[in-house]
């Protein structure tokens, strides 16, 4: 999602940008790339606390001092679990056959931009 170079996130914004520039716009080829240079400071600074700070739950349960300390304000209802089940499939549906939800993105702008 930052665009970092080995990635393809990174490959997919290049893309975008080398058109954006080919077809004559450079103020929105800069403040794409302002945009993008601000998104990855908050995408690192994620990736910062997840992987190299010290987790709240364990903190929590310092102060607490049980072992289901970390469990009080954490509650995972039907409606979360559904939830993500059906995103999960559409992401795999998506993954093994994009073909339909591509083909119906490229009628909805047709339709769109036809108005």
């Amino acid at each position: 999602m930052a665009g970092i170079p080995p990635l393809i996130g990174f490959f997919s914004k290049q893309f975008v940008l080398f058109s954006s520039i080919e077809n004559g716009n450079h103020f929105l080829s800069i403040i794409a790339i302002l945009v993008s240079v601000i998104s990855a400071s908050y995408y690192l600074r994620l990736i910062k606390i997840a992987f190299f700070e010290t987790p709240a739950f364990a903190i929590l349960e310092a102060r607490v001092g049980g072992a289901d300390a970390y469990l009080l304000n954490f509650k995972l209802t039907n409606f979360h679990s559904y939830t993500i089940a059906i995103l999960t499939f559409l992401i795999l549906f998506f993954f093994l056959d994009p073909s339909i939800l591509l083909n119906g993105t490229q009628l909805i702008s047709l339709t769109i931009f036809n108005l």
